[in-house]
């Protein structure tokens, strides 16, 4: 008895989202969105270059710490972080103008398309 209240719960399921399935994933038209904010395009390398400054001034005070024999610290510590923080900043720094041309190149594209099926 319980089976045959899943099993037919199961069809029900299946006959409702039949007409879901049949929706495209990524819809072709227009339907008059607007283009999102910018953050949404950049918030990762800012993020990046925020941990990599981060990491890059937890470097410096630990080296400078270290040297001037303030605090007993691993010699290597504060070189490791001054490393990975410039690492991480030039990757932000980098990553952003990458993110620039790309939506540039998209921006353009959309309009060749615009043009192409208006004409």
């Amino acid at each position: 008895m319980l089976s045959a209240g899943i099993v037919g719960s199961l069809a029900e399921n299946r006959a409702g989202s039949k007409h879901k399935a049949e929706r495209p994933l990524f819809p072709e038209g227009d339907d008059g969105a607007v283009d999102p904010l910018p953050w949404t395009y950049f918030h990762k390398p800012i993020i990046v270059m925020v941990i990599g400054g981060l990491l890059l001034g937890t470097g410096s005070v630990l080296s400078l710490l270290q040297y001037a024999q303030v605090v007993s610290v691993s010699y290597t510590m504060g070189t490791v972080c001054l490393s990975i923080g410039l690492i991480f900043l030039v990757t932000g720094l980098v990553w952003l103008p990458v993110i620039k041309q790309k939506l540039q190149r998209k921006r353009l594209a959309q309009k060749e398309h615009a043009r192409s099926t208006s004409g």
